[in-house]
């Protein structure tokens, strides 16, 4: 790391706006780039790099310049866009085990459209379940924990969470024939 940055740096772990923004101008295309060549969203790859710069600035103090300030950066990055992909995994485990609750007929195109609005019906019921119901839901089926597990992490006795989770199916069930 060159005296300019190791300056540069100290200036950002102080708050000085303009060397944080300097910071972010420097580095944001190709923090950018690496988070699509990632994830392959523009959106998702937005919102990655915004989140690797707001972790590099949490970070800043434990930062010793053993690298450089790009190599840094990415590596940063990374582990954010791998945070991402597996939370991407975890909710496609829940969309299928959910669908699985409703049987469905093969697939033909017009049932592949319907099934991408039904994954998106999905997902609405799911989030209109208040948190009581939404948590266990969650963790079973998107996390796949078992029930005790999910009782000990909640506080809850067994029996709760299985109700819970009896009644979050039924209420997903009367809010999907809804739409």
């Amino acid at each position: 790391m060159t005296v300019m940055d190791s300056q540069w740096l100290e200036q950002c772990r102080e708050g000085d706006s303009l060397a944080i923004e300097r910071l972010v101008q420097t580095y944001q295309r190709d923090v950018y780039r690496l988070a699509f060549s990632i994830l392959d969203n523009p959106d998702e790859a937005d919102d990655a790099t915004q989140e690797a710069f707001l972790s590099a600035l949490r970070a800043l103090e434990s930062f010793r310049g053993q690298a450089s300030v790009k190599t840094w950066l990415f590596s940063i990055a990374i582990n954010v866009c791998r945070n991402r992909l597996q939370r991407f995994k975890r909710r496609a485990k829940l969309q299928q085990i959910l669908q699985s609750l409703f049987p469905q007929e093969s697939a033909h195109p017009e049932k592949e459209a319907m099934q991408s609005e039904s994954d998106a019906a999905l997902w609405r019921a799911v989030r209109a379940l208040d948190d009581k119901h939404r948590l266990p839901v969650i963790l079973r089926y998107y996390h796949d924990l078992p029930i005790a597990d999910i009782a000990e992490t909640l506080g809850l006795p067994i029996g709760t969470v299985h109700s819970r989770l009896n009644h979050a199916r039924e209420k997903l069930r009367t809010l999907l024939k809804e739409e």
